[in-house]
């Protein structure tokens, strides 16, 4: 029987991952197979190999949602890609067009199924998208943090000139800082210091905010703008933050929740924040295979490339999750298989 490694996840914690060999798929009908050329870490795979992830993970489990790979075989009546195409796989592979439904969540690679730490996999077509052909392995960067941000300035329909706030250099924030400038709009980061805040200029950013000289750095947005404040602020800290955003918040401008680092419980000051300021608040969870393919025209028409901190080798997984803990480095952790 013809094998393949992969990495599997057999008890929770860094030192539940054991690299093992399992029999090579085979594409069914209407399957592709995929040679995996690469995987990218994301701040939920770190909670899902420690336990702590917010949905049910059964063990054994293969880890890691984010890949890039070539296609070198395919099944029976499967048409929608050619041998030799780069591609990636969906998030969430039933979520194909339209609104969210809960049902998705149960379908999450590298959670409620097995994910991509593995040498091949077989997969219906529909669950496969083509990355930009200027992308190499980098292009593993994109399923999540990149779609996200992706969705999150589609969805919140501002025009050009206006303003988005981002905290932080973490992967959806950092997506949306070069992002935004593809939509015309104009980014504000909040940078964890004056290191931090001067790289964040480096990548764009039109105005910077050092929080460690500003722990009020929602009225120092104020300030920065003029008194308007951000038109979207892309919140990621949950309760830590929260209030910084309202008040950073410009009048009829939203907030797109997609993180909850600081705790996911907020507290709400309906009157100025709803009442006063007209706000929206912007739920997010990834993004359609509708949403994956704009996504990536326009990553592919702009040249844009993700921002990688490190990258590794196969059997590094575990330096790679030690950095990911730390949560120190700006860009993205990078595997090379």
């Amino acid at each position: 029987m013809t094998t393949m490694r992969a990495l599997q996840l057999q008890q929770f914690g860094p030192d539940g991952l054991r690299e093992v060999r399992l029999p090579m798929p085979e594409p069914g009908p209407g399957e592709v197979l995929v040679r995996l050329q690469a995987v990218a870490l994301n701040h939920r795979d770190l909670e899902i190999v420690n336990g702590r992830y917010a949905m049910p993970v059964s063990l054994p489990l293969i880890p890691v949602s984010d890949a890039v790979g070539e296609v070198v075989a395919l099944g029976q009546g499967a048409t929608a890609f050619a041998v030799g195409e780069r591609v990636s796989p969906l998030f969430f592979p039933d979520w194909q067009d339209g609104a969210f439904e809960p049902r998705f969540f149960a379908g999450q690679l590298g959670a409620g199924r097995d994910g991509m730490y593995r040498e091949y996999v077989a997969l219906p077509e529909r669950e496969l998208v083509r990355v930009p052909r200027h992308l190499g392995a980098a292009a593993a960067c994109l399923p999540i943090a990149a779609l996200t941000a992706w969705r999150v300035l589609d969805e919140a329909g501002l025009r050009p000139g206006q303003r988005v706030l981002v905290q932080g250099l973490g992967g959806v924030s950092l997506f949306v800082l070069q992002l935004a400038p593809l939509f015309g709009l104009q980014t504000l980061v909040v940078a964890a210091d004056a290191t931090r805040a001067a790289r964040a200029a480096a990548l764009g950013a039109d105005l910077c905010i050092d929080r460690g000289r500003h722990s009020d750095w929602g009225e120092q947005a104020l300030v920065l703008t003029g008194g308007r404040g951000a038109d979207l602020v892309v919140e990621v800290g949950g309760r830590a933050s929260f209030a910084q955003s309202a008040r950073a918040l410009a009048v009829n401008g939203s907030i797109a929740m997609v993180g909850y680092l600081g705790g996911a419980e907020i507290a709400l000051d309906i009157k100025s924040l709803f009442i006063a300021k007209r706000a929206r608040l912007l739920g997010h969870t990834v993004g359609s295979r509708r949403d994956f393919e704009a996504l990536n025209r326009a990553l592919e028409a702009h040249r844009v490339e993700p921002v990688i901190a490190r990258e590794f080798g196969w059997s590094e997984h575990g330096e790679a999750f030690a950095l990911l803990a730390e949560g120190k480095l700006v860009g993205k952790l990078l595997i090379h298989f």
